[in-house]
């Protein structure tokens, strides 16, 4: 028994679907992991692992000059790189989940699973063309061309 396109598409849908609830529910208890601070009885002591927010007036209006580190109230501080900022965003459960949110959001929209489906039936054509043409060439290879070929029986 084969299976249709609509099957298929169906099928891949809901294998989608189960991918993007457990992305989910993985997400969720990591973040009410990191939600809930540690039982430990002694809070956390004021220093160096406390982040304080610097402003810092640029007055030079060259953008290359905003990555150069400067020292401001005794503190050194040294911007970020494009890089450095894209990765720190992306290293967040929250965001990457959003985005994996909005592509299976775009995915099951009507309009992306039409083209999809297009697609897949264009590429299923396409093979069966190719079995097809590649069935042909067999058998035009395996048959005599010309008279003197059949009586040689090659």
């Amino acid at each position: 028994m084969t299976m249709s396109a609509e099957l298929w598409i169906l099928a891949a849908t809901a294998v989608l679907a189960v991918v993007a609830i457990s992305a989910a529910v993985i997400a969720v208890s990591a973040a009410r992991r990191l939600a809930v601070p540690a039982k430990t009885g002694s809070p956390v002591p004021p220093g160096p692992q406390s982040h304080e927010l610097v402003v810092v007036e640029q007055t030079t209006p060259n953008p290359s000059a905003a990555l150069v580190p400067r020292v401001v109230q005794g503190r050194v501080i040294v911007p970020p790189t494009e890089q450095q900022v894209v990765a720190a965003a992306m290293g967040r459960s929250g965001v990457r989940l959003s985005i994996l949110a909005h592509g299976v959001a775009h995915a099951l929209r009507e309009e992306s699973r039409d083209r999809i489906s297009a697609m897949m039936r264009r590429e299923y054509r396409r093979r069966r063309r190719e079995r097809l043409q590649a069935g042909r060439r067999a058998i035009r290879g395996a048959q005599p061309t010309s008279p003197s070929d059949q009586w040689l029986g090659s």
